[in-house]
């Protein structure tokens, strides 16, 4: 841990840029989202600012050693930040602790839960809204007013691949793998591997009591 430590000393010295970086990812961010009203847990990480949108009256919680990537230069894919937004009063995002996510696009009109040690690919979208009507006639009159939404949970140690989308009112089970690109317009099984446009059930992990045994609780 020592030379980690002096290996980290040692470049922000020699890079007044790194040395920035550290203090707007290590101070000013987290400092900015608990002026948002956003609820920050303890030895939260982040790199690069997400983007926030947070309504009166809504919440968005990150719970303890949440990690949030958001900024492109550092080699993991993201063509954008990650971004958190609620558009309603009582809309609510719940992030679970040890959570991981990097350039993904998280948006509440009702409720987003995310569960313990989740990881979530680049460019992944988590929407529980449709954004706007279906019925054209009404999008003239309204573009967003009437649009359907629906609560989306994600349970503990599921694993969301790049660019995979969870469409509203969707439920993934403990230790779900989704693969890179796939729409989820269905509930997915807890353990289950789903991948497609729409996404389907192509594999199942090991069997729930092998996960038992090295503390992975899966729901019945």
């Amino acid at each position: 841990m020592q030379n980690i430590t002096q290996r980290i000393l040692i470049r922000c010295v020699r890079s007044p840029r790194t040395l920035a970086r550290l203090v707007v990812d290590r101070i000013c961010t987290p400092a900015w989202l608990r002026w948002l009203g956003v609820t920050v847990g303890e030895r939260c990480l982040f790199v690069g600012q997400p983007v926030v949108r947070l309504a009166s009256g809504a919440m968005i919680s990150l719970g303890n050693e949440v990690r949030l990537f958001s900024r492109g230069d550092i080699g993991i894919g993201l063509a954008h930040p990650t971004i958190l937004a609620t558009l309603e009063s009582g809309a609510s995002i719940t992030i679970g602790e040890k959570a991981g996510i990097s350039g993904a696009s998280i948006v509440a009109r009702t409720d987003i839960t995310i569960g313990r040690n989740v990881l979530i690919g680049a460019g992944a979208g988590i929407w529980d809204t449709d954004f706007h009507p279906l019925d054209p006639v009404a999008r003239r009159a309204d573009e967003t007013a009437g649009a359907r939404a629906a609560p989306i949970v994600i349970e503990d140690d599921v694993f969301i691949g790049t660019r995979a989308i969870i469409l509203k009112g969707v439920r993934i089970g403990c230790g779900a793998v989704v693969g890179a690109g796939a729409v989820v317009t269905k509930n997915v099984g807890a353990l289950e591997i789903v991948a497609g446009n729409p996404a389907k059930v192509v594999g199942t992990l090991a069997h729930p009591i092998e996960w038992n045994r090295i503390g992975v609780k899966v729901s019945p």
